[in-house]
């Protein structure tokens, strides 16, 4: 698709219900567990329905479970031995096919950008990569490495393409191209059982077995709790719902959700039996900043975006620190490392005049609004996500005319995924 009809179709679209397909709707749950031939699904009303496949056709129990945006009624589910797929087709009512049984043991997946599957392989200790259109899997990590025996799970970070994974008492960085991670975190007092990103900063949420932990883990490795410790028994599971929040899951069964902001878990629903994962549908957007800001009217611009970040919702982004009532910019653009054979980002000072402002995007689309008559002001645009971008990486940045050096603020980078 053309640059400019993309963007075009996603300034001018009509909110659509959100609803992944008739069988499976955004927002439900499924759950893993401990099992060789089933997994259930918490859907609308917190109802639990179970769904039995003839089998995993692996070696033993599964392990984790992954929901399949190209195919929305599907949920991949991996485990000992195998990595399968389960479609729903009706009121407890799934087909089963194996993708692979050259997996040592499935402990957690993730999607990366190119639609291939990221294994945590505990069975291995490796990470590694499958093709789910063919069943083939390749090793990204190699040797030995520094979580030895004990790698428990690992998710691809969407805005670096690293993988973070957990073992023992800490998080791992495998960097993107590289056969060996390296130590993020250590000391976190328990097996690290699930690995997830906030959807609008990027930092690693994380839980933890032994002490019972909801974390999360900056940019700087400093960690601090998303809920209060042991209010999740036994967290085994863990993903991002459509909301932005925590879905959490271990003990007997039990499911909770706690808020994107942190603070006390809400109980869902309790499933038959200890789970081991947990997969959420319409997973897996996110709205994340990057990149250099510069100063506005009332000091440093910063730009962010509120979800969910999903076809059919409305993101806006927001701005901040701007004089009042001043023209502003919203730039849209599907690259954030070159625009017309031009690198980025782009230092703009000598080129306007301004004070450590940079293009952090490609201006393929712009559109224009006024900021709010409050000081200090802020810069919002607010935008419907069509089904055309579903599976889309773009960029978005503010750009604000306002007193400052070179008459231009220029905010720091947003980058946007749609499941």
């Amino acid at each position: 698709m053309k640059r400019s009809s993309l963007f075009a179709s996603l300034l001018s679209a009509t909110l659509l219900p959100a609803t992944a397909s008739a069988q499976v709707s955004i927002g439900d749950i499924a759950v893993s567990r401990f099992s060789t031939t089933s997994f259930a699904v918490i859907g609308g009303g917190l109802t639990v329905t179970n769904y039995t496949t003839p089998g995993f056709l692996g070696t033993g129990l599964s392990q984790s479970i992954l929901w399949d945006r190209a195919h929305p009624n599907d949920f991949i589910v991996g485990g000992s031995g195998f990595v399968g797929r389960a479609s729903i087709t009706g009121p407890a009512a799934v087909s089963y096919s194996l993708i692979t049984n050259g997996i040592g043991l499935a402990a957690q997946m993730s999607w990366n950008d190119a639609g291939w599957i990221v294994v945590a392989d505990a069975g291995t200790n490796q990470v590694r990569l499958l093709d789910p259109a063919t069943g083939f899997v390749v090793d990204l990590s190699s040797g030995a490495q520094p979580w030895g025996a004990s790698l428990g799970a690992g998710a691809w970070d969407p805005m670096t393409g690293d993988v973070v994974l957990g073992g023992d008492g800490a998080l791992y960085r495998l960097a993107n191209g590289t056969a060996t991670a390296t130590l993020i975190v250590g000391g976190l007092g328990g097996a690290v059982s699930g690995v997830a990103f906030d959807p609008t900063t990027g930092e690693i949420i994380a839980t933890v077995l032994t002490v019972n932990r909801l974390i999360r883990v900056n940019g700087a490795g400093a960690v601090s709790d998303v809920a209060p410790p042991f209010s999740i028994p036994g967290p085994n599971g863990l993903d991002v719902d459509h909301n932005g929040d925590y879905v959490a899951g271990g003990g007997t069964g039990q499911v909770y959700r706690v808020p994107h902001a942190g603070g006390a878990p809400v109980f869902l629903a309790n499933n038959p039996g200890p789970l081991n994962g947990i997969a959420v549908a319409g997973a897996g957007g996110y709205g994340i900043p990057f990149g250099q800001t510069c100063n506005g009217a009332a000091g440093p611009v910063s730009l962010t975006a509120t979800g969910p970040f999903l076809v059919g919702s409305t993101v806006t982004t927001t701005s901040t620190n701007h004089a009042p009532t001043t023209a502003g910019v919203l730039i849209l653009g599907i690259s954030n490392t070159s625009y017309l054979g031009i690198p980025l980002p782009l230092l703009l000072d000598p080129l306007l005049g301004t004070a450590g402002c940079y293009a952090n995007v490609s201006l393929d689309v712009t559109a224009l609004a006024l900021t709010s008559a409050t000081s200090p002001a802020t810069l919002s645009f607010a935008f419907g996500l069509p089904p055309s971008f579903s599976g889309y990486r773009f960029y978005a940045q503010h750009a604000c005319f306002e007193p400052v050096a070179g008459g231009l603020s220029w905010s720091n980078g947003l980058g946007f995924r749609v499941p």
